[in-house]
């Protein structure tokens, strides 16, 4: 219903336009459930129903983007479309010129509609309230569709529609011990629930240890997946980027120029193979699978169509822009799994660091891929494959040419997808995959 009501918006909106002109819009919106929950308690419900669009208009060499909303009513929301379009051709005059501005070409048309089984309401508020009150709960629940759109003048046409939820919350003990649990999925299941929540309740015993002091070295650790993805997301900053390479501020320049290579265990993937989040970008550009980095060498860096423009390369048809103003970023990324069985994962580390988070997570020398930042909820110190005391929150600042080159022992078999939390601009489709990683050596600094 929504699509076509998209598509025969843009298709109104593209008749408005001059015959020197061309046009993208670009559809980003929600029907959501959240609940926020704080001390095992109920504290707000909503429903948002959202719906933004970006338009960018082109005249030559000229482009200008601005955002707007729309809705169900055809009619309110093509007169909305083309009051921004007034308002953008009115400042393309005074805008300067760019050679690396193209109007997108043609496309294949893309439509994915990713079902799901989601609860309803009253089925959501009966599951989660039967089993929190025997621990202290804070988090946020979000269920619903998730959609993206892109339409352009030249007449691509794509749309993106999935059904997820996610439950982001943290169970805390009397003593403000934590564990931090993200369950997503498109399909609900009670007891798979009650099994993750039990899980996360033995986690949570298993604070309620006086916390171990380690001392600034190099340890043996075991990095559960959603650590991973942390390190991975860092990749999209100075990073992967084709820009950022030819401009000398990439981590990959190394790898680039230098031939240094990472371990043959680690192999990293743009890929939309899994359909959990749209593989066409902003300006209607369908990706396929990139692979990044293959056994340790460096293969490809993202790049858009300007990019590629301004160097005379082949783009890949990477996203050109986002929130951060942070081009060239991983959409989709996957780490390809290892051989190391996730039940085996405390025996093949024997003694060391159990890390299942990190956060704060920040550059400390870019060009030398070193990052720094600190570990967060359950981490465990371990000896002969056994837990034995929780440790007391520590900084690190290592490089990945390390734990994910030189140093890097086991790939885990089991690939998580961590999905995108943040909701500030809505709810995102997209998802970080990744396996945990055992590390023979990771420099803990104070």
């Amino acid at each position: 219903m929504k699509k076509d009501i998209f598509y025969t918006i843009c298709t109104k909106v593209f008749d408005y336009l001059n015959s020197n002109e061309q046009l993208t819009l670009f559809l980003e919106g929600e029907d959501s459930q959240y609940f926020r929950f704080n001390d095992s308690k109920l504290r707000q419900s909503g429903i948002i129903e959202d719906f933004n669009i970006t338009l960018s208009l082109y005249h030559g060499n000229k482009s200008l983007q601005s955002m707007t909303t729309i809705s169900s009513d055809i009619d309110f929301s093509v007169k909305n479309l083309t009051r921004e379009i007034d308002v953008l051709r009115s400042s393309l005059d005074a805008t300067p010129s760019n050679n690396n501005i193209i109007f997108p070409d043609k496309f294949d048309s893309v439509e994915i509609d990713a079902l799901g089984n989601l609860p309803e309401r009253d089925q959501i508020l009966d599951s989660l309230m039967g089993v929190i009150d025997k621990n202290v709960l804070t988090g946020v629940w979000s269920s619903g569709k998730i959609f993206r759109g892109c339409c352009t003048s030249n007449g691509t046409k794509h749309w993106f529609e999935k059904d997820s939820f996610l439950f982001d919350f943290s169970l805390i003990d009397e003593k403000e011990n934590m564990v931090k649990v993200l369950y997503p999925n498109s399909d609900w299941n009670e007891s798979d629930f009650n099994r993750v929540y039990r899980e996360a309740s033995h986690q949570l015993s298993l604070m309620n240890k006086p916390r171990m002091e380690l001392k600034p070295g190099k340890y043996r650790t075991w990095f559960e997946p959603f650590a991973v993805a942390d390190f991975v997301d860092m990749l999209s900053w100075n990073g992967v980027s084709e820009s950022s390479i030819r401009k000398g501020s990439s981590c990959f320049i190394k790898m680039r120029d230098k031939n240094k290579n990472l371990s043959p265990l680690f192999s990293l993937d743009e890929s939309f193979e899994n359909m959990t989040t749209a593989p066409f970008n902003t300006r209607g550009e369908v990706s396929s699978t990139i692979p990044i980095i293959s056994e340790g060498v460096f293969k490809n860096a993202l790049i858009n169509s300007k990019t590629a423009k301004e160097y005379n390369l082949v783009s890949n048809y990477a996203e050109d822009d986002n929130t951060w103003g942070m081009g060239e970023y991983l959409r989709s990324p996957f780490i390809h799994g290892g051989l190391l069985d996730d039940n085996e994962k405390l025996k093949a580390l024997d003694t060391g660091l159990f890390l299942s988070n990190i956060h704060y997570l920040n550059w400390s020398d870019n060009l030398g891929g070193r990052i720094t930042g600190l570990t967060r909820y359950v981490c465990y110190w371990v000896e002969n494959g056994e837990m034995v005391a929780p440790i007391k929150t520590m900084r690190f600042d290592d490089s990945f040419y390390n734990f994910f080159g030189d140093n890097l022992e086991a790939v885990g078999s089991k690939v998580l997808g961590r999905p995108v939390i943040d909701t500030y601009d809505g709810r995102n489709p997209g998802e970080t995959n990744c396996p945990g990683i055992l590390v023979n050596d990771f420099e803990l600094t104070l």
